[in-house]
């Protein structure tokens, strides 16, 4: 696949954002694990890794990046240069509440195991979308 950066410094500049989603997403595998998941910081850590993941895709081609964690929002401004990144549609409506949802009290229970395992699976998924579009390998992605 043909990278989409314009010059080197937009390629470290994107591969800085695919760095901090790599650690969101390794953040919500390590409170998944063992005797107390701790769910709620886990779905917001992968709603975190997919924003940060289509935030590097943006940065590359020069594009200003907006502080939202609206993933529908950044997905349409991907769209404009890589049209099949309409099959992410899906995945940003499930994770762009979690940027929210659970971070304060709302009387919400947390969300299960298999609620966060999804949520996990879509981020990571889209992380290593992201990173192909930057031409590397995903790491522990």
């Amino acid at each position: 696949m043909a990278r989409l950066y314009m010059n080197e410094e937009l390629h470290q500049f994107g591969l800085a954002w695919l760095e901090k989603a790599s650690h969101d997403l390794e953040t919500a595998r390590r409170l998944t694990e063992g005797y107390m998941p701790i769910t709620d910081v886990a779905v917001y850590h992968c709603q975190q890794a997919a924003e940060k993941s289509l935030k590097a895709m943006l940065v590359v081609r020069g594009l200003p990046v907006s502080k939202t964690h609206d993933l529908m929002a950044l997905l349409s401004q991907c769209l404009e240069f890589v049209p099949d990144a309409n099959h992410w549609i899906d995945a940003a409506s499930i994770l762009t509440p979690y940027a929210t949802h659970y971070r304060y009290p709302t009387g919400d229970p947390d969300p299960d195991l298999a609620v966060t395992a999804e949520a996990l699976k879509h981020a990571t998924e889209l992380y290593a979308y992201a990173a192909s579009h930057l031409g590397v390998t995903p790491e522990g992605g």
